[in-house]
């Protein structure tokens, strides 16, 4: 073969993906389809922008709504404008499960941050709870802030589901103080 004629075979190749890749270049003013989501210092755990800022302990999105998570799980949010002069509030809100107390009792829940435990808080009946702690200021990072929770217990629910479940969680806050 010609140098010529690897030469035109190159350019028709490349003039044949050009077109087949065409379409994928034409992306409407204002599509979020190559845009990376800002850190959020509020996150929706069932919405899909956000499920880089969970780091780990988080299963699924269920219903649309919710996740559960392990027995550990941790969040990477968003320091709150001034949160690292003024502090902010963590905010947790969570439900706790019938069979979660049925196989336990009661089941205790806290957060850390920077290395530093914040109060735990037990829960003995299911429900919905806010899980809420004011943050010193000396906790918070400039930009943004890990949170990693732990709960005393878990519960395997057992046959097919081999997971280490621990709460339902929607909605995870640093906010401002």
């Amino acid at each position: 073969m010609t140098r010529t004629s690897l030469t035109n075979r190159a350019v028709r190749s490349l003039a044949a993906a050009l077109v087949c890749l065409a379409p994928l270049a034409v992306v409407p003013a204002g599509c979020n389809l190559f845009r990376k989501t800002p850190l959020q210092s509020t996150v929706n755990v069932s919405d899909p922008r956000i499920a880089g800022q969970l780091l780990d302990g988080f299963y699924g999105v269920e219903a649309g709504a919710w996740r559960w998570t392990a027995r550990q799980f941790s969040v990477k949010l968003r320091t709150p404008e001034n949160g690292a002069q003024r502090g902010a509030t963590l905010r947790l809100l969570l439900t706790v499960p019938p069979p979660v107390i049925e196989k336990s009792g009661s089941i205790a829940l806290s957060a850390s941050i920077a290395g530093s435990t914040l109060a735990p808080e037990t829960y003995s009946a299911a429900g919905q709870y806010t899980y809420r702690r004011d943050v010193p200021a000396s906790l918070l990072g400039d930009r943004d802030t890990v949170v990693s929770f732990q709960l005393d217990k878990s519960m395997n629910p057992g046959g097919a589901d081999k997971r280490d479940l621990g709460v339902v969680v929607t909605t995870i806050a640093l906010e401002s103080r």
